[in-house]
């Protein structure tokens, strides 16, 4: 319910208190192509200090260079871009991309130090971490005016979207394979197919309720957001009041 905000409350926040113009590199960001060419120039690095040969690595400075002379052709800082609401949907799906390799990395470097932290603790750093993006809304929220849906009432920078699909992404990337993969490991052989159906049943009742806060919507932000902050805490604890079970079977 808490991750999946994107398609109600957060697109509300979008159309009712997010300023409509940007211009600068603010606005490059909402232009898909421009955040594919930073996807391009994320796993070149990646690419480029971690090829073996001389040829990977030329490969990987070519596509960074090709990628960064793209951006700088596409700069325009007098150039102003209408921000509307459906725009901030293409950030999840561009930031999962993103963040993927730099995930998968930092973990790796973890794991050389016998000091990754197993799945259920993943999953529950996750909670905590989606509970920081709504906390973030929350505090921006404060002396907002009541939502006037479908009206416009404020003129929020468009960067606190922004960063709120950003670090919910991150929190997503700690949770959603990392919890598809710690079910498939600890179920019993002949319920593994049953165990998965009820990952995927727990997500659709989650689907299912995300229209609850949209039901607030009309009362002041703070409560909304500090309502979703709340569930994903009551998540976490949950998860980290039984975390030594759970890591014995992971």
């Amino acid at each position: 319910m808490a991750f999946h905000q994107n398609g109600l409350t957060l697109t509300w926040f979008a159309s009712e208190y997010t300023y409509r113009l940007s211009r600068g590199w603010e606005a490059m960001m909402f232009d898909v192509t421009n955040l594919v060419a930073v996807i391009f120039i994320v796993f070149a690095l990646f690419s480029l200090f971690k090829g073996k040969t001389v040829k990977a690595r030329t490969v990987s400075a070519a596509v960074i260079a090709a990628s960064m002379a793209f951006l700088w052709y596409k700069y325009d800082p007098e150039a102003v871009v209408r921000v509307n609401a459906p725009i901030f949907q293409h950030f999840n799906p561009c930031f999962v991309v993103m963040l993927t390799p730099v995930s998968l990395a930092f973990f790796g470097w973890l794991a050389g130090k016998n000091k990754e932290p197993k799945a259920p603790v993943k999953i529950g750093l996750g909670m905590l971490v989606a509970a920081g993006a709504y906390l973030l809304m929350m505090v921006w929220s404060v002396g907002l005016p009541l939502p006037k849906h479908p009206f416009h009432v404020a003129d929020v920078t468009p960067n606190l979207l922004v960063g709120t699909y950003f670090i919910l992404t991150i929190a997503e990337l700690l949770l959603s394979p990392i919890g598809i993969s710690f079910v498939t490991k600890v179920s019993p052989e002949k319920y593994k197919g049953m165990m998965m159906g009820g990952w995927f049943v727990a997500t659709a009742l989650g689907n299912k309720l995300v229209s609850i806060p949209g039901h607030m919507w009309g009362i002041e932000l703070t409560y909304v957001w500090g309502t979703l902050m709340g569930i994903c805490l009551l998540a976490a604890l949950f998860i980290f009041s039984i975390i030594k079970k759970l890591n014995k079977v992971s």
